[in-house]
């Protein structure tokens, strides 16, 4: 069964994160660069051309201005088109140099017969050969790198025509493309040759973690990685590892303790209820030895009764995610009803329970979880207190608090395990030979105060010379104070 899963998951899992991102991260890189690139030599192509038809606008506009500036008749006739060809070549030189950095060739030609009167090239270009189509007005590319147009000037109907050398501007153009195009190529082979180093690196920490992780076996280890020299990020997946195997190993101590403690809160009362049972049954028994053996029975059931109520307590205040149910109720109306089972117990164990109790002591919280905490402190008071000794539980209330004070006059509890009583199942060096224990029902208590905020502390009582628990609870949860601020 173990080995279904493994191979679902290793076919869901066919394809790398560092094969996936360096591709994707190449590629992405080089189309970014070529569209970059490609915008670019859009622009440059336009003012490329933009600069041609500057050229030739202007071209044109000086040859009209010099050449219809020339006589129109010489010594009382008209002067024919073709008896200016020779004035348009010298224009067309002059204007040639000019404007030395673009080759021009220009040709004059008949408008009405269509037949070539004149022609000029600059020395570059001598051998250029016109097109027979002659574009009046617009613009014309050849294949061989030229642009050129014809304009027809008015004065006498000839057709010019103006032709610039634009191979220049266009190779510097194919150039500037083909270096895009490798520097895309360059681009893109530098981000996959970066990002295969970086992401690969990123990756054999998630495999050493992921190594790390498998070779875990025990919620009370630690992932065995150095985060010292990984990313922030990884480093963060490490805590968040640490922390999650921290939170297991919480619930598995709790699991253990809830364990340990049905053993050790059930175990013994019910060994006791087992061998006093088969002893009275060995033999036939007078009346009042079964009543003996029915009110230690009696007792014995309580304690588990009070046992199991305790693991429950602990079982839902460990559990639980938010505030608890929170209600109004008065703690000290609540002590002279249900303090019932502990007057029993203390008239059991001939111990004097003293009572000390103001008239109204309301506050809202876990009523059963707090009285459970005040009920606790005084069985254990009871259970520790010699026979004939003497337990005060006082009740005051205060504006913003109440307090609660146990006192016994029992052995009292020894400075270094004033800490540790606190835990569950902890009992200190005194009572070790006894059956009753501060352990379950103080971690309670406390953990119930601190749901509810407030503070349970122990220390000597100056009067009773026994121990002393001083338990001051708010009127209001600390969650509501939180919610209210």
């Amino acid at each position: 069964m173990n080995g279904t899963p493994q191979r679902s998951l290793g076919a869901a899992a066919r394809w790398s994160i560092a094969e996936r991102s360096t591709w994707w991260f190449s590629i992405t890189t080089a189309v970014a660069v070529l569209l970059i690139s490609s915008v670019a030599a859009w622009h440059m192509r336009r003012a490329l051309d933009q600069s041609l038809e500057a050229e030739l606008v202007t071209g044109l506009q000086a040859m009209k201005a010099k050449y219809e500036r020339l006589p129109s008749e010489h010594e009382g006739r008209p002067v024919q088109i073709a008896d200016r060809a020779r004035e348009f070549v010298e224009i067309a030189r002059a204007i040639q140099d000019e404007r030395l950095d673009t080759p021009m060739a220009w040709r004059v030609v008949d408008g009405l017969v269509g037949a070539e009167l004149a022609s000029y090239a600059h020395p570059t270009i001598e051998r250029f050969v016109w097109p027979l189509e002659m574009p009046l007005g617009a613009t014309l590319d050849t294949s061989d790198g030229f642009r050129l147009t014809y304009e027809r000037f008015e004065n006498d109907g000839a057709w010019v025509g103006l032709a610039i050398d634009a191979r220049a501007q266009r190779n510097r153009w194919r150039a500037f493309l083909s270096i895009s195009v490798a520097l895309a190529l360059v681009s893109g082979l530098g981000a996959f040759a970066s990002g295969r180093f970086f992401i690969r690196q990123m990756c054999e920490h998630l495999e050493r973690l992921a190594r790390s992780a498998r070779a875990v076996r025990d919620s009370r280890e630690n992932v065995a990685l150095d985060t010292e020299n990984v990313p922030r990020e990884i480093g963060n997946v490490v805590a968040a590892l640490g922390e999650m195997l921290g939170n297991i190993r919480t619930e598995a101590d709790r699991t253990r303790l809830l364990t340990a403690g049905l053993a050790h809160e059930l175990g013994s009362p019910l060994q006791n209820l087992i061998g006093e049972t088969e002893v009275v049954l060995m033999r036939e028994q007078e009346a009042e030895e079964y009543r003996k053996v029915l009110r230690s029975h009696l007792e014995e059931l309580r304690d588990i009764g009070h046992a199991v109520g305790n693991l429950m307590t602990l079982v839902s205040i460990s559990q639980a995610t938010g505030p608890r149910e929170a209600e109004s109720f008065d703690l000290a109306e609540e002590a002279r009803v249900r303090l019932r089972r502990e007057r029993s117990h203390a008239v059991r164990r001939d111990i004097e329970l003293e009572e000390l109790l103001d008239e109204r002591a309301e506050l809202v919280g876990d009523r059963e979880a707090l009285w459970l905490a005040v009920s606790n402190l005084v069985a254990n008071a009871i259970d520790y207190s010699p026979k004939g000794g003497r337990v005060r539980l006082t009740l005051r209330a205060e504006p913003q608090a109440l307090d609660v004070i146990v006192e016994d006059t029992g052995p009292g509890v020894p400075e270094s395990e004033r800490e540790r009583i606190f835990e569950p199942f902890y009992r200190g060096e005194t009572m070790k030979n006894r059956r009753a224990g501060y352990g379950l029902g103080l971690s309670i208590s406390k953990k119930a105060v601190d749901a509810h905020g407030g503070e349970l502390r122990v220390d000597r009582s100056p009067e009773l010379g026994g121990a002393r628990f001083h338990l001051r609870l708010p009127r209001r949860p600390r969650a509501d104070h939180d919610q209210r601020s």
